[in-house]
């Protein structure tokens, strides 16, 4: 006989995932590409998964690295972690290996699951990190590593029965600041489920087994959040494993996709795509954006083509999306000049969330001042891995300090004007020029490097560095981009390269960046796109 449990009962996100496999197994759960999953499948997939990582030995509250793509594997080994009680260490695909390496130490990672277009790299990890014992390839990995597919096989098709309370640790995803180190912002299953709940009382349009939603910004980062609470209420996914407009375009079309979540980059490339108007979209009926600030000309043209079904969420690694949102009804394109302007807000807080922006004093700004955006919430990291001190300073008096700097209108709506940290967003991913000036400051013949952000129709903002080389070197442009090409990600390089004869200083010689910064954004109505 089962021996009874004791203990109070505690909701959390893994148990949550039992809900559309009892009320609708035999639904379509997750497509990609030939391969379609009912909820049934993937559960036990999900289940095997869980049941094969406790096996060997991979026991709460042990930490995995998770380096796969867009595909239901991610969706399996995502959702097998939450059910054996494990802690997901996030890895973005498009990151250096010498990133990769470096995060995987910090969080003390006792396994990584990865996918066979990762194999090469994986090899060079296990130099780098020896002391990771357990590395599990996808579908069956390198000679000696442990096949995802045949753990699986061997393993119960039975829920796990792990006890998950809210303290334990549910996630570790790693930020940067401006010393280029990574920074890992601990979540908890508590948080996790505060954001679902706060997520799901906040959607002004209930999510319903009859939706589709399409996966096409990376499951690593939002599209996976906001794919969860889809998949909790029965709606069927799509995956694409990378964006290309006509692509995006058909499987709209085709699946009849009523949601997806799209970075400004992405919505860009789409409005401008010459074929769009030959696409019967009218399936769709919300477009999450967010990631990066979305430029309102190109916004404009989206509402117009797609409709008004835009919804902005902000959010940051630390405190996950919907932190502010810009609600549909809210994306005025016609009426009073202070109503059309809030196109370039990020909206209001979000039910569930606290949110002021502050001046350096902690006074509440006024209409019109800039100050930091402060938010407070459960749903919030608990602090960052190993790290007391950044810690204390995120977290200063129970709110964290996000280092946007913002103004507030009348009515409450919060517009992002700057980054107090240097950042740069390009694309929908965070840079961080302090880790491409230490490459280009090893290159020889420059004396000084500030790298920034510049204005990008595409990307939003795209990387500029500015050099004073040292005299008599000769540097050129294309050299040094190719250097940082065999450095960073791709992503990360400069686009673009400047040289001058000196920086611009303050009276401690810290370089003035926003002073750089000024010529470029001239006639801009903030210093990020």
């Amino acid at each position: 006989m089962e021996k009874e449990k004791t203990g109070k009962y505690e909701l959390n996100i893994a148990s949550l995932l039992k809900w559309p496999v009892m009320r609708w197994p035999d639904k379509t759960a997750v497509v990609f590409k030939d391969e379609s999953l009912t909820f049934s499948e993937i559960n036990e997939r999900i289940n095997r998964l869980a049941n094969g990582l406790i096996k060997i030995g991979l026991k709460k509250p042990k930490r995995i690295g998770v380096l796969l793509g867009n595909s239901p594997r991610y969706i399996e080994a995502r959702f097998a972690l939450l059910k054996a009680g494990l802690t997901l260490v996030r890895l973005n695909v498009r990151e250096s290996i010498q990133q990769h390496a470096f995060i995987l130490k910090h969080s003390g990672a006792h396994a990584l699951i990865y996918g066979e277009d990762f194999k090469e790299l994986t090899r060079e990890l296990k130099k780098l990190i020896p002391k990771i014992r357990f590395w599990i390839g996808v579908p069956n990995g390198d000679k000696g590593d442990i096949s995802y597919e045949k753990l699986m096989q061997t393993s119960s098709f039975l829920d796990p029965d792990i006890q998950i309370k809210e303290e334990d640790i549910e996630r570790i995803n790693y930020t940067s600041g401006t010393t280029g180190k990574p920074k890992g912002a601990i979540i908890t299953f508590g948080a996790s489920l505060a954001r679902l709940r706060n997520d799901f009382f906040n959607e002004e349009i209930a999510i319903t087994c009859q939706d589709v939603y399409l996966a096409v910004a990376p499951l690593t980062h939002a599209a996976g959040v906001i794919f969860i609470p889809y998949y909790i209420k029965g709606a069927t996914t799509v995956i694409l494993d990378s964006f290309d407009p006509k692509s995006v375009l058909e499987t709209i079309q085709r699946d009849g996709v009523t949601s997806v979540l799209l970075v400004p980059t992405m919505i860009i490339r789409l409005i401008e795509y010459p074929d769009i108007h030959k696409y019967d979209l009218r399936s769709l009926k919300r477009i999450y954006y967010g990631t990066a600030p979305m430029p309102v000309d190109k916004l404009r043209k989206a509402i117009e083509i797609f409709g008004n079904i835009f919804r902005q969420n902000y959010g940051l690694t630390e405190a996950t999306q919907p932190i502010l949102y810009l609600s549909p009804w809210e994306h005025i394109l016609n009426g009073p000049e202070n109503i059309i302007a809030r196109l370039a807000s990020a909206g209001r807080p979000a039910l569930g969330v606290e949110v002021k922006v502050v001046k350096e004093n902690g006074e509440p700004v006024k209409p019109g001042e800039v100050g930091e955006i402060l938010v407070r919430s459960d749903s919030i990291m608990k602090g960052y891995l190993r790290d007391p001190k950044a810690t204390a300073e995120a977290l200063q008096g129970g709110w964290l300090h996000t280092g946007d700097l913002a103004k507030v209108d009348e009515e409450g709506y919060i517009f992002i004007v700057d980054r107090k940290k240097d950042m740069i967003i390009s694309g929908g991913f965070n840079i961080y020029p302090r880790e491409i000036e230490e490459v280009i400051h090893s290159y020889p013949g420059v004396r000084e490097v500030a790298v920034i952000g510049v204005p990008d129709e595409l990307w939003g903002e795209s990387v500029k560095a500015i050099i004073v080389p040292e005299e008599g070197a000769s540097l050129t442009e294309s050299k040094i981009i190719e250097f940082c090409k065999t450095k960073l990600a791709s992503y990360k390089k400069p686009k673009s390269i400047e040289f001058v004869k000196e920086l611009p200083k303050n009276n401690q010689g810290k370089i003035l960046k926003r002073e750089l910064k000024k010529k470029y954004w001239q006639g801009e109505i903030r210093m990020v796109h």
